[in-house]
């Protein structure tokens, strides 16, 4: 289950750079690539769904009951938001993002409806302003008054922010280009843990190629679990492990590379 959704942010156009980078089109590229046979991702794209019409959370949670009634191995949940989503719903309705223990939110319902599915294995991938606040809806264990089974979550996001006006890391859109490309060096198949490495590596290698230095560091990875899913096989994991060459387009597995390239 796919969800995109492009909020209007006043504060993205000052009058120069390109803004946000649309979470519908990302998105979009996200499902196409977990759908490609080239990737290897273990989704078939009949059992893919995109909301990123702008859908009522009513429609959203409708739309991953039906997918949590029909997953019996992987249960995958991707929010991708534009804009900083604020503590109050501008039309005074719920929360997308809210707060844990705070008012209800529409990603504590989803929390909630992927706890009580028969999937084995949970997959969340968040990108929004509110990913830090989004977290902890999937993360933290259900009330001991309700016991659920414990299938393994794994969880990656960032939060979205924006730099001289527009935004330089996207993260949906990275990640969509590693599973395309795969990691140099990385192992066969690609977890979270290894995409984590694998995005901030390359939000790590854009800093030495924008030379300012009002760049703040490379935005960091929210990551819980993350061993227990791979997304796809890694299209650069060299026939023979004792050459690894660097592939063409692949991705550095870890920002350490990157600085020992560079020369830091």
């Amino acid at each position: 289950m796919l969800v995109g959704r492009d909020i209007p942010e006043p504060d993205a156009d000052r009058g120069f750079g390109d803004g946000y980078e649309s979470a519908v089109a990302a998105i979009g590229a996200l499902a196409r690539t977990l759908a490609s046979r080239d990737t290897g991702t273990p989704f078939l794209g009949t059992h893919i769904e995109q909301l990123v019409r702008g859908e009522s959370p009513d429609a959203v949670i409708d739309a991953v009951r039906r997918a949590a009634a029909a997953a019996t191995d992987v249960l995958l949940f991707s929010y991708a938001a534009t804009g900083q989503e604020h503590g109050e719903a501008p039309d005074g309705g719920e929360q997308w993002a809210g707060y844990p223990g705070g008012r209800r939110s529409v990603l504590a319902r989803v929390a909630d409806v992927m706890r009580d599915s028969g999937a084995t294995r949970l997959v969340v991938l968040l990108d929004c302003g509110d990913a830090v606040t989004a977290a902890p809806h999937f993360i933290q264990p259900p009330p001991p008054a309700r016991p659920r089974h414990r299938a393994p979550l794994s969880l990656l996001g960032a939060s979205r922010g924006l730099l001289f006006g527009s935004e330089i890391d996207p993260f949906t859109s990275t990640l969509t280009r590693a599973l395309q490309a795969g990691v140099n060096g990385g192992p066969e198949t690609l977890d979270l843990v290894t995409l984590r490495d694998a995005v901030e590596a390359e939000f790590t290698e854009l800093r030495y190629r924008v030379e300012n230095e009002y760049v703040p560091g490379a935005k960091q990875l929210l990551l819980h679990g993350g061993h227990e899913v791979a997304l796809g096989i890694n299209r650069a994991y060299p026939p023979d492990p004792a050459y690894p060459p660097r592939y063409r387009g692949a991705f550095f597995a870890h920002p350490d590379a990157v600085r020992e390239v560079e020369g830091y």
